[in-house]
């Protein structure tokens, strides 16, 4: 089976073509131009170096969050659209889910952290099972302060391998906290890739197939969401009084 994944729920734009679980194709781009800008042009050279013609596609996979609100949807609705217009099942993952790749195999813990803003990451803890070889979730996805988490993972008195935006810059913080329990993946490693989605897109396939609804995993309001819920409360205030 033939397929196309697609990422954009961070800074970086990353895009992979893969046949059954193999990877074929990648793209990444980590610059100042927008999604909208970069990834149209990026499908258009992915396919013409791999050879392979849209028609071909059997697949189309998308990291749905949580990440930057904005990534999100131009993500979704890029491969929502193209599915459309080629009649392919539709199938959306986690980007954290996703990063767990990044540590494959290894012994430690596996927490992926992207940048939230505001001292915040969002994160997950996992392990790999070598009977299954595949990510086992051991904390749910969640926004938390960068400090509180860190305690947290302090409390487990557990090696943690650190993946995702946020590792590279926040390795002396980390560091700090947990010692020579903590590693912290370089960015080449560390950041989302095409090759994660396509593994990850490929084990969620065989898991349940098609079907689900892909919707944004945002896990938070968004500010301007937050500001309309303020505005809300305060007119419903004035009402009451």
């Amino acid at each position: 089976m033939k397929y196309l994944t697609i990422d954009t729920t961070t800074k970086v734009s990353s895009i992979a073509l893969a046949e059954d679980g193999k990877l074929i194709a990648e793209g990444f781009l980590h610059t100042t131009k927008t999604h909208s800008e970069r990834i149209i042009p990026m499908l258009d050279q992915l396919f013409t170096a791999a050879d392979w013609k849209l028609s071909e596609l059997e697949l189309i996979g998308v990291v749905r969050g949580p990440g930057s609100f904005t990534g999100i949807r131009i993500g979704i609705a890029t491969a929502q659209g193209l599915a459309q217009v080629l009649n392919l099942p539709l199938i959306g993952i986690l980007s954290l889910d996703a990063l767990a790749w990044a540590g494959w195999g290894r012994e430690e813990d596996i927490v992926p952290i992207l940048d939230a803003r505001k001292n915040e990451w969002y994160t997950a803890r996992y392990c790999w099972t070598k009977e299954k070889e595949e990510a086992e979730c051991l904390t749910s996805p969640q926004a938390l302060t960068t400090g509180e988490w860190l305690e947290q993972l302090k409390d487990l008195n557990r090696p943690i391998c650190f993946v995702g935006d946020a590792a590279g810059k926040a390795k002396q913080q980390i560091e700090a906290v947990l010692g020579e329990r903590a590693r912290v993946m370089p960015d080449y490693i560390s950041l989302p890739r095409g090759a994660y989605a396509a593994r990850e897109v490929w084990r969620r396939w065989q898991e349940v197939g098609a079907g689900e609804k892909v919707e944004p995993y945002y896990i938070r309001f968004s500010e301007a969401e937050v500001n309309w819920a303020k505005k809300e409360r305060a007119r419903k205030g004035e009402t009451h009084e």
